[in-house]
C-alpha cells in the first residue's frame, strides 16, 4: 500500500520523506522486518523502540513512525506523531482495509469472566452456523486454524492482521477479550465493534494502573470514545452501574434480579451444570448448561445479551448454550474416576478466588481444599488478601508457587501467609507447585473438592528468565493416576 493512502486519516502526524512509497507491510518487532517494511518505533515498559530503527533500516525498512521528538538516523521517510500507538493502530486498520467493516467485532472487557464469556458466544455462534473467530487468553482461532495466543489482545497490527484472515474465511463475527492493558496501549484504538461488554471490574493489574480508578477508567474507555456500537453492561457490579450511568447507553444489561436480562425463578445448580429460565428482550430461553456456579450464570447472561444483539433467535441461542460443555482451565473438572472432584481454575485475583471457593462449597458437603500462589512482578497488594480468602473459605490449603518470574518464591509465600489470620483451615506451605499438588491428591477424601486455582489453562511456570513446560491438568491427572495405580 502507497504510504499516503496508509496514513491519509491519520491525525496529528508530519511526514518527511518520499509519501509514495509502496509499503509491504507493518512491523512494530524490528527482528521481524523485511525490505519493503515500515517499522513502527512504539515504547514498552522497559524499552525505546527508536533503539531499534537502525536494526530495522539494516534489514529494509523503508519507512519509521516515531514519536514527534525522536531523532533522524538512517535514511527513508519519517512519519512523526504525537502518540505513536494510535498512529500505529489507525495505518494498521487501514493496511488492512478496515476488517471490522465486514466482520462484526465483539470485545469483551471486565476482570473476570471473558474468556468463558468469549468461548459461549463463540459456540452459539458456530452452532448457528455463523462463522466466529476468537481472540483471547487461551488462543486465537482463525478460519478454523488454532494459533497460539502470545497476549490476550494482540497488538493493533497483529490484531487487523488476525480480522482479515477472519474475513478471508469468511467469518461472520470476531468475539475479541479486550485488556485493561490493551486499552490503555491503544491496541484496540480505531477498531468499530458491533457489541461492547462489561463484565466486572475487581482489584486486579495494580502494578501497571495504579489504584482502581485508573483501572476503570482503562476498562471504561472502550465505551467512552464512539467505538462500540452495542453495550453489554453487568448491573450486579457497582462499576458496571456507574459504567451505564457515566456513558449513553444503547444496548442491554443484566443481573440476577434486576436488568433486562436475568434469571426467572429459582435456578438448579450443582456440579453437572446450571438449568434455569431466562427473560430477555427476546423472549425467555430455559437455560441447561454443563458449567456450573454462580459466576457462570453471569457469563451466560452477557453472551445470551451478546448473541441477541447480534440477531439470533432465542432458540438458537438456548441450543448453543447446551453444548458448551467446558472452557479450557475455567471451573475445567480433571475425572479420572476418582471419589472427590478435581477443579482447575485461573482464579488469581482476590474476588477470583473467594467466587470459586464459594461455587466449590456449594459442590459437597465435605471439604474444599486449595492449591494455589500469586505471581511474581505484579501486584503485590493482592497477596495477603488471597491469602485471606483462602484460610476463610477453605477447610486445607495448599500455599504454592505460580510464576514467581524475578522475585523469590518463598519471599512471595511470606507475603500470601501474613494475610492468612486466625482461622479454623489448616495451611500447609510448600514451594514447589507439583509436589503441592501430589500431596493435595494425597490428602483429598471421597466427597472433597480439589481446586488448583492460578494457572488454568496456561502450560508453563515462569522461573526467573527460564519459562518451563507446566500444566496444572496435567500434574492433577498424573497426581490422581499415580495415586490410584499406587505410586503416588
Amino acid at each position: 500500500m502507497i504510504l499516503a493512502d496508509l496514513f491519509g486519516d491519520v491525525g496529528e502526524i508530519r511526514v518527511e520523506g518520499d509519501r509514495m512509497i509502496d509499503i509491504a507491510s507493518i512491523k512494530y518487532d524490528s527482528r521481524r522486518v523485511v525490505p519493503g517494511d515500515l517499522f513502527a518505533a512504539i515504547a514498552g515498559e522497559n524499552f525505546d523502540g527508536t533503539q531499534f530503527i537502525s536494526e530495522a533500516a539494516g534489514k529494509g525498512a523503508r519507512a519509521f513512525l516515531v514519536p514527534v521528538d525522536a531523532n533522524r538516523k538512517e535514511e527513508g521517510t519519517y512519519i512523526y506523531a504525537r502518540d505513536v500507538r494510535k498512529a500505529l493502530a489507525l495505518a494498521s486498520r487501514n493496511f488492512f482495509h478496515d476488517p471490522a467493516a465486514r466482520v462484526k467485532v465483539v470485545g469483551i472487557t471486565g476482570t473476570n469472566g471473558k474468556t468463558t464469556t468469549s468461548y459461549l458466544v463463540h459456540g452459539i455462534l458456530e452452532a448457528s452456523g455463523k462463522g466466529c473467530g476468537l481472540i483471547g487468553t487461551v488462543q486465537y482461532l482463525v478460519g478454523g486454524q488454532i494459533l497460539s495466543a502470545a497476549r490476550t489482545t494482540p497488538e493493533s497490527t497483529d490484531l487487523f492482521a488476525l480480522l482479515d484472515g477472519m474475513v478471508k474465511a469468511g467469518s461472520f463475527a470476531c468475539v475479541l477479550e479486550v485488556s485493561s492493558h490493551a486499552l490503555a496501549l491503544q491496541r484496540v484504538f480505531g477498531l468499530q465493534m458491533e457489541v461492547g461488554v462489561f463484565m466486572n471490574l475487581t482489584r486486579d493489574h495494580l502494578d501497571f494502573h495504579r489504584d482502581m480508578e485508573s483501572y476503570f477508567q482503562a476498562k471504561a474507555s472502550l465505551f467512552e470514545r464512539g467505538q462500540v456500537r452495542n453495550r453489554v453492561i453487568n448491573l450486579d457490579d457497582p462499576y458496571g452501574a456507574r459504567l451505564l450511568g457515566e456513558t449513553d447507553h444503547q444496548g442491554v444489561t443484566f443481573g440476577m434480579e434486576k436488568g433486562d436480562i436475568r434469571p426467572r425463578g429459582k435456578v438448579e445448580g450443582d456440579s453437572s451444570g446450571n438449568r434455569f429460565l431466562l427473560d430477555t428482550p427476546w423472549g425467555e430461553i430455559q437455560v441447561n448448561t454443563a458449567l456450573p456456579g454462580t459466576f457462570n450464570i453471569y457469563n451466560i447472561m452477557a453472551a445470551v445479551g451478546t448473541c441477541g444483539l447480534l440477531g439470533l433467535d432465542p432458540e438458537k441461542i438456548a441450543e448453543g448454550l447446551s453444548l458448551v460443555n467446558r472452557v479450557p482451565g475455567r471451573f475445567e473438572r480433571v475425572d479420572r474416576g476418582q471419589s472427590w472432584t478435581g477443579i482447575v481454575d485461573y482464579a488469581h485475583t482476590p474476588d477470583a478466588l473467594e467466587n470459586l471457593l464459594e461455587n466449590a462449597r456449594f459442590l459437597t458437603r465435605e471439604r474444599v481444599i486449595v492449591v494455589f500462589g500469586c505471581g511474581g512482578d505484579r501486584d503485590r497488594s493482592k497477596r495477603a488478601l488471597m491469602g485471606d480468602a483462602a484460610s476463610r473459605l477453605a477447610d486445607l490449603v495448599f500455599v504454592t508457587s505460580d510464576n514467581p518470574r524475578g522475585e523469590d518464591p518463598e519471599a512471595i509465600i511470606d507475603e500470601i501467609m501474613a494475610g492468612l489470620g486466625n482461622t479454623p483451615a489448616k495451611v500447609v506451605r510448600i514451594t514447589d507447585r507439583r509436589e503441592a499438588i501430589a500431596m493435595a491428591v494425597r490428602e483429598a477424601k471421597p466427597g472433597d473438592v480439589l481446586l488448583l486455582a492460578g494457572k488454568g489453562h496456561e502450560n508453563y511456570q515462569v522461573i526467573g528468565e527460564r519459562i518451563l513446560p507446566f500444566s496444572d491438568v496435567d500434574e492433577l491427572t498424573k497426581a490422581i493416576d499415580s495415586l490410584m495405580e499406587g505410586e503416588l
